[in-house]
């Protein structure tokens, strides 16, 4: 199976809301798509507000990872960075079925996935 047909299953049976097929359209449309045969990723640009723990409009200083699969890489999180055109001072996604962001400092992040 390859990223994108992963990362289709896995939206088609965690997510009664919004299909696949949707979520790529939108990313297609105002995001960030990665298709690759080791990766597959949709991004959007954001703000965060470390201070008040939320996201908010405004210049975007966060990439926020709505749904991303790998070919079994062993450091998805670095390959993921990688594909990035350009960084922000964060990095968010959220994990499998938890609704609360999973917020990163972009720095300290690439320290951390470079070493493993």
């Amino acid at each position: 199976m390859t990223p994108w047909q992963k990362a289709k299953q896995w939206q088609d049976d965690h997510d009664a809301t919004t299909d696949f097929w949707t979520l790529l359209g939108e990313h297609l449309s105002a995001g960030y798509v990665w298709n690759s045969p080791k990766v597959f990723m949709l991004a959007s640009e954001a703000r965060w507000n470390a201070e008040e723990e939320t996201f908010e409009s405004g210049e975007p200083n966060c990439w926020f990872v709505r749904l991303a699969a790998g070919a079994g890489s062993a450091n998805a999180p670095w390959e993921l960075m990688r594909l990035f055109p350009h960084r922000h001072r964060y990095v968010a996604w959220c994990r499998r079925q938890q609704f609360e962001p999973r917020i990163y400092d972009w720095d300290k992040l690439l320290t951390k996935v470079k070493g493993q």
